[in-house]
C-alpha cells in the first residue's frame, strides 16, 4: 500500500488499541527482545521489574517464575479453547493479518496475527487468536507454513470456509496454498469462489489514496505553508487537515508579501483541485464511517457499497474534467472489489430479514440494467445450492413443513365419519384416497428457505441486529440459521472503527513484541479469548 502524505494528528481523539496492533510513541531507551534491538521507552521485563524495585526494594520480581505462570495458563485456557473449537459444528473464517515493527535504523520485522471468527452456538461473535509470531525473517517460517501449521495444532482444517487478508498480490501465493491445503480436508462450497475475502478497508484506503495521488505535488506545497509534520497514517486526517489549509486560505492567510516571497503557495487552481478532493473523500467518508462503526458488518456492507457506487456514478458525470478523471480510477478498484466479492456480499445481504432477495433485484435493476435480471439468478442459484450442502449436512433438522404447514383447529378435529357412524368405513375409505390424490398433485413442500424468502422483508432500522433476530428465529428455521449464522460471521475487512482508515500496514505493539516468542503468543492469545478479564 502506498504511503500517504502525513499529518501532524498523533493526539488524535479516535485513536485506540486494537485487538492485534497499538501505536505506541518514542524511540528512545534501552529497551530490547530476542534479537537484543532496541524498541524504546517500552514495558520490557528489565523496565517492569526495576519498576517493582524502585517502589519496593524488598520484593524480589522472578521474570522467569511469572513468564511460566503465564504460560501454565495459556495452556490450561488454550484446552478449553480447543474443545469449544472441537464441538463447534458451523464454519470458520480466518482473518490474517500481518502487522509491521519498524527498526528506527531501517528495516524491520513482519508479525502474523491468526484469528478464528465465528458466530458461537450462544450466537456471539468469537474473534480468537490462534497465533501470532514472526514472519519471513530469516529462519523464520513464511505466513502459509505458519497458517497451516497453526490450523492443524488446532484440529481445524475441516472447518474453515473463508480467509480474510490484505488486498496485495504480495499475498496471493500465500491465500492459494492454504487454499489448496484445506480443499485436500474438505469440499469448498460453490467449488472455493468464497474462499478469498478481499479486506473492505484496504479497497476504500486504496481508493481514497489514488484521489490523493493527484494532487501529491500540491499537498506537498501546501505541507510547507502549514504545519505537516508525523502523524497517524489514517486518510481522513489528511482530508481534515486539507480543509484546515483550505479555511485559511480563503482567510487570506497565505497572501501576504512575507508568505509569498519565502514559500511557493499553490494557484487558484490548485486549490481548486483540493478543494474537489476533499469533497470527494469526504462523502467516501460518511460511507466508510456508517461502515467501519457498524457491529455487524457482513450484512449491511452490501447496502453501504450501493451508496459508494451512487456517489462514484454521480462524480463520474460531474462536469469538472480533473474530477472525472480521478472518479474513473476509483471506480476501476470498486468494479473489481464488487466483481472479487459479489457472492459473498450478496448471499450475507439475503441472510438480512431487512433485505433478502427484494434489495437484490432492486439494486441489480438499478445498477446492472439489462444484466441486472441474471446477476439475481446467479444469486438465487448460489444460495439454494448452498442450502442444500446445509441440508445434507444436517440431516433430521429440516422439519419444517411440518411446523409451518398447520390447518385450522376445527379441520384438525375429528370428522363425523371418524368418530363413527352410519357408512363410516365408506367415507374414511374416500377421504384416504382423496388425500392420496391430493399429495400426488400437489407442489413439492416448501423449504425453510423457500419460506423464508417468500415472508414480507422487515421493516428497515439502523440499529436492527441479525444476529438477535435468528437467535430467536432458530426453532424455525433450525437449518437455514446455520447457513445465516457462518455467513454472517465472514469478516468483510481486517480492522474496523478507527483502524480501518489506516493507509499503510498497522504496526505491531511493541510493548509485546518485545517478549519472548512463546509468552507474546500466549498473551495475544489469552486476551482475545478472555477480553472482559
Amino acid at each position: 500500500m502506498q504511503r500517504e502524505h502525513k499529518i501532524d494528528e498523533t493526539n488524535d481523539s479516535k485513536a485506540r488499541d486494537d485487538s492485534c496492533s497499538r501505536e505506541t510513541d518514542g524511540d528512545d531507551g534501552n529497551s530490547f527482545n530476542d534479537d537484543g534491538n532496541s524498541f524504546g521507552d517500552e514495558c520490557t521485563p528489565q523496565a517492569a521489574k526495576k519498576l517493582v524495585h524502585i517502589l519496593n526494594p524488598q520484593f524480589e520480581l522472578g521474570m522467569d517464575t511469572t513468564e511460566a505462570n503465564c504460560l501454565e495458563v495459556y495452556e490450561e485456557e488454550r484446552e478449553k479453547i480447543k474443545e469449544v473449537l472441537r464441538n463447534f459444528d458451523g464454519q470458520i473464517s480466518l482473518p490474517v493479518d500481518i502487522l509491521r515493527y519498524e527498526k528506527r535504523y531501517g528495516g524491520g520485522y513482519d508479525y502474523l496475527c491468526l484469528r478464528a471468527h465465528f458466530i458461537h452456538d450462544s450466537w456471539d461473535v468469537k474473534n480468537w487468536v490462534l497465533n501470532f509470531r514472526r514472519i519471513w525473517y530469516p529462519l523464520e517460517v513464511v505466513p502459509h507454513e505458519a497458517i497451516l501449521e497453526s490450523l492443524k495444532d488446532w484440529d481445524i482444517e475441516n472447518k474453515i470456509s473463508t480467509l480474510t487478508m490484505v488486498n496485495s498480490e504480495y499475498y496471493d501465493e500465500t491465500v492459494e496454498f492454504v487454499k489448496d491445503h484445506i480443499q485436500s480436508k474438505k469440499e469448498f462450497q460453490l467449488n472455493g469462489q468464497l474462499f478469498r475475502v478481499f479486506c473492505c478497508g484496504d479497497f476504500i484506503s486504496l481508493m481514497v489514496q489514488d484521489a490523493f495521488d493527484e494532487i501529491s505535488e500540491i499537498i506537498d506545497t501546501v505541507s510547507q505553508l502549514y504545519s505537516f509534520g508525523r502523524s497517524l497514517p489514517l486518510w481522513y486526517l489528511t482530508s481534515s487537515k486539507l480543509k484546515d489549509a483550505l479555511e485559511l486560505e480563503s482567510m487570506g492567510e497565505f497572501s501576504s508579501k512575507e508568505v509569498t516571497d519565502h514559500y511557493e503557495v499553490p494557484s487558484a487552481d490548485e486549490w481548486d483541485k483540493v478543494r474537489s478532493i476533499c469533497r470527494l473523500v469526504d462523502s467516501i467518508y460518511k460511507v466508510a464511517d456508517a461502515l467501519f462503526q457498524t457491529k455487524h458488518v457482513t450484512s449491511s456492507i452490501f447496502h453501504h457499497l450501493h451508496e459508494l457506487q451512487a456517489i462514484l456514478t454521480r462524480e463520474s458525470s460531474n462536469s469538472d474534467s480533473f474530477i472525472r478523471t480521478v472518479v474513473k480510477k476509483m471506480l476501476q478498484k470498486f468494479d473489481k472489489y464488487w466483481k472479487d466479492m459479489f457472492l459473498v456480499l450478496t448471499i450475507a445481504t439475503v441472510m438480512d430479514p431487512r433485505s433478502k432477495m427484494k434489495f437484490i433485484e432492486f439494486s441489480s435493476s438499478k445498477f446492472e440494467g439489462s444484466n441486472g435480471n441474471s446477476r439475481v439468478r446467479d444469486v438465487l442459484e448460489a444460495i439454494h445450492s448452498i442450502y442444500d450442502d446445509y441440508v445434507t449436512r444436517f440431516p433430521g433438522k429440516e422439519n419444517f413443513v411440518c411446523d409451518m404447514t398447520s390447518s385450522n383447529p376445527e379441520e384438525d378435529s375429528p370428522s363425523r365419519a371418524e368418530e363413527g357412524g352410519p357408512n363410516s368405513t365408506n367415507a374414511l375409505s374416500d377421504l384416504q384416497e382423496y388425500l392420496q390424490f391430493i399429495q400426488s398433485i400437489s407442489q413439492p413442500p416448501k423449504s425453510e428457505l423457500d419460506w423464508y424468502l417468500g415472508e414480507p422483508v422487515l421493516p428497515w432500522s439502523q440499529d436492527f441486529n441479525a444476529l438477535s433476530w435468528w437467535r430467536a428465529a432458530s426453532p424455525k428455521y433450525p437449518t437455514l440459521s446455520k447457513m445465516a449464522r457462518d455467513f454472517l460471521a465472514i469478516p468483510i475487512s481486517l480492522a474496523t472503527s478507527f483502524d480501518a482508515f489506516y493507509t499503510e500496514q498497522r504496526e505491531a505493539d511493541k510493548r509485546v513484541i518485545s517478549l519472548r516468542p512463546a509468552l507474546m503468543n500466549a498473551l495475544m492469545c489469552t486476551r482475545s479469548w478472555n477480553p472482559e478479564k
